[in-house]
């Protein structure tokens, strides 16, 4: 008989690759391009973008390979945040999470829905913020069938995500392509808009993260976790430089910059009036996965908070299938709230910001437990140590200072509700007798 309080180790790395692949390819890919473009004129420099946004990409995920293999338990960087600073931060690191997270199923709900206006479904009668519902329910519905089925989804809808856009790639090769231009600009417009290049192309390769969050489930994670994440990075890489060749091929950086969607200005060259719809249509495939991967991960987040007393214990239980039927409950429901309020941007800047100081958190548990806990089992260590990770906690710290200079009033809205969160967390800690996580050890939930 199945025991209602563990997951079931049943994923394998094929699913890693696929979560982490299907977690970072979204829409980005298709407007990015515009932005980057418009920050030079110089194809070489494009593509030498892109490929920085994988490298840093790569040293961004250092930590959290090294922790996964190490502390593989469900909700990821919960749990290696409380193995390394204990019940107080780790309260504070899970409500980070989850209010981002929440808002982050909520905006891909919405765009899933745009899309689906877009391609005249419901003949504008049905808003995109019901169509997200619709989502939401899908979703659920497909979760709810268990840890197998529901991980099996993400590689098929991951897969089809990659081929779909190596047959863009390939006709798009196959078509006739444009001379180059003579006397290409480095630099169009200053060093600001170059910088907000290199933000918007390390955004299109976010969201990797989400792999660790399934530790407990992954067979053999000291070895799985690496190879999915560092590849799963790869192979996305792969395909955007794939992808902005193509474009390259077809069209000038010129032509290319201040579109909002370069994919299908290229893709127009070759299809025609066509291309508008097919790139719709694959952009609802998307981020219709992304949802997918994002309930299945914002679920075991949600289920470790709750088997840490953070929420109600009753929230950790988990169905005859494998899935956190209950905690998935509480995650539909949060964010379904945020699904009405229908406001995308906000959602976006919410849930872009509050994330990064957790990743500055999990690089200082990488020091910290070296430091004590030497002797922890690592089948994974993060090379160059401890360079390494300092860089990685400059990049989060300028990409912090960015994002919230970018959009100062949401952005800190979301450390506004962490905090809020918080502080009701400790009146209802002392009103129970000062029982749960506060006081806890990671070793008492395992």
């Amino acid at each position: 008989m199945h025991d209602h309080k563990h997951l079931l180790r049943v994923l394998g790395v094929i699913f890693g690759l696929a979560a982490v692949v299907g977690s970072v390819i979204g829409q980005g890919i298709l407007r990015s391009p515009g932005v980057v473009a418009d920050a030079t004129g110089s194809p070489a420099i494009i593509i030498g973008l892109w490929v920085a946004g994988a490298l840093i990409s790569c040293l961004l995920a250092l930590p959290f390979i090294e922790m996964g293999a190490a502390i593989p338990r469900a909700g990821g960087p919960f749990a290696f945040v409380h193995r390394a600073f204990g019940g107080k931060v780790s309260v504070v690191a899970i409500f980070a999470m989850l209010i981002g997270n929440f808002a982050a199923m909520a905006y891909f709900c919405i765009v899933v829905g745009e899309f689906l206006v877009r391609l005249g479904v419901g003949g504008g009668e049905i808003s995109p913020v019901w169509f997200g519902m619709g989502l939401l329910v899908l979703c659920a519905l497909l979760n709810a069938t268990g840890t197998r089925l529901s991980g099996f989804s993400q590689i098929v809808m991951s897969s089809l995500k990659g081929m779909v856009l190596l047959a863009l790639v390939i006709a798009l090769f196959a078509s006739d392509g444009v001379a180059p231009a003579p006397d290409p600009q480095p630099l169009r417009q200053g060093w600001g808009t170059f910088g907000t290049a290199i933000v918007v192309v390390l955004t299109t390769y976010a969201g990797w993260w989400n792999i660790s969050a399934f530790g407990e489930e992954i067979e053999n994670p000291g070895r799985a976790i690496p190879r999915a994440l560092l590849g799963g990075i790869a192979g996305v890489a792969v395909i955007y430089l794939l992808i902005n060749l193509a474009m390259l091929h077809v069209l000038t950086p010129d032509q290319m910059a201040g579109s909002e969607l370069v994919a299908a200005d290229a893709a127009g060259v070759v299809f025609g009036p066509q291309a508008d719809f097919a790139l719709t249509c694959f952009g609802v495939l998307s981020v219709s996965a992304i949802a997918n991967l994002g309930l299945m991960t914002y679920t075991r987040l949600t289920f470790a908070a709750a088997r840490a007393g953070i929420f109600p214990r009753a929230l950790a239980y988990v169905g005859n299938h494998g899935t956190p039927l209950r905690a998935m409950a509480l995650v539909l429901m949060a964010s379904a709230l945020l699904l009405l309020t229908g406001s995308y941007l906000a959602l976006v800047s919410l849930g872009e910001t509050i994330f990064l100081p957790v990743m500055i958190l999990v690089s200082l548990a990488v020091i910290i437990l070296r430091k004590r806990e030497p002797d922890m089992d690592r089948p994974f260590r993060v090379p160059l140590y401890p360079f390494s990770i300092h860089a990685g906690i400059v990049v989060v710290v300028a990409l912090l200072v960015v994002y919230i200079a970018q959009d100062p009033f949401y952005s800190l809205a979301g450390f506004v509700l962490v905090g809020i969160c918080w502080l009701l967390f400790q009146i209802s800690h002392w009103l129970r007798g000062h029982r749960g996580i506060a006081g806890a050890q990671i070793e008492d939930w395992e």
